[in-house]
């Protein structure tokens, strides 16, 4: 069976299922599980399926026809550079929040594929849940709370009330736009309430913010750039922008 057979099967039962298991796949074609967990990763360049561990879920059975799965697919080159410069940042044994944002998604499926092991991860975002929900390298805590499903974010004050006895090494959060005016802003309030206490039990806040996030403001403010550890850009930001957030403080990172 060559590949443009594999992979027409496994598109096809993703189109029947909505998702596949390496192991079942393997089991039917008779293949090793490598070949066919490469097989789920070239689909996934192709932006054919989602790869989680142990195997991969249709793009239409979840997200990608809302606005949030159209969002996950708008700058995909500057979102997985993004996340390939916070994956640096990231240690074994780490304690890490990931927030819902489409870049913060995009560092979570970095790490899924990394030898990164014994993270503890907080989130309050379900597509972040998702992509490690069959995980075994890594304690995956969820903060839950009121599901707001165009996001598939949580938020409200179960949520807030279950940050109260958690601290984290590194925070990650995406934004609505961030200035030198306003700072880190975003779209809700609720959202942005969790973030804000997010950020204040972070050691590090880092904020991953591709190149048409800047000189725009989001309606709420979640924080002024002084209260911001890193912010990791793509590099199509211009330069002079870098320039002007740098001559405040060395923040920008592309």
């Amino acid at each position: 069976m060559n590949i443009e057979e594999r992979h027409k099967i496994i598109l096809d039962k993703l189109s029947t299922y909505g998702n596949v298991k390496i192991a079942s796949l393997s089991k039917e074609l008779n293949i090793s599980r490598e070949t066919i967990r490469k097989d789920l990763y070239t689909l996934e360049k192709q932006q054919k399926l989602i790869a989680i561990r142990g195997g991969a879920t249709s793009l239409s059975s979840g997200i990608s026809e809302t606005k949030y799965g159209q969002r996950l697919q708008q700058n995909t080159m500057e979102k997985k550079y993004i996340a390939d410069r916070a994956l640096n940042l990231i240690h074994n044994s780490n304690t890490i929040f990931l927030d819902y944002g489409t870049s913060v998604v995009e560092l979570a499926k970095k790490i899924e594929q990394s030898e990164l092991h014994d993270l503890t991860i907080i989130t309050t975002s379900l597509n972040v849940a998702l992509i490690f929900q069959y995980t075994t390298r890594h304690q995956l805590i969820c903060l839950g709370g009121s599901l707001r499903p165009e996001e598939g974010s949580f938020s409200g004050p179960l949520t807030l009330n279950n940050i109260d006895s958690l601290y984290c090494d590194l925070g990650f959060f995406g934004c609505g736009g961030i200035s030198l005016n306003a700072g880190l802003t975003n779209h809700y309030f609720s959202e942005v309430e969790v973030s804000k206490k997010m950020m204040r039990h972070s050691r590090q806040k880092i904020v991953l913010a591709p190149h048409d996030k800047f000189a725009k403001e989001a309606l709420y403010v979640t924080a002024p750039l002084s209260e911001i550890s890193h912010i990791i850009t793509d590099n199509q930001t211009p330069t002079e922008i870098i320039k002007s957030f740098n001559n405040k403080r060395q923040l920008v990172l592309n």
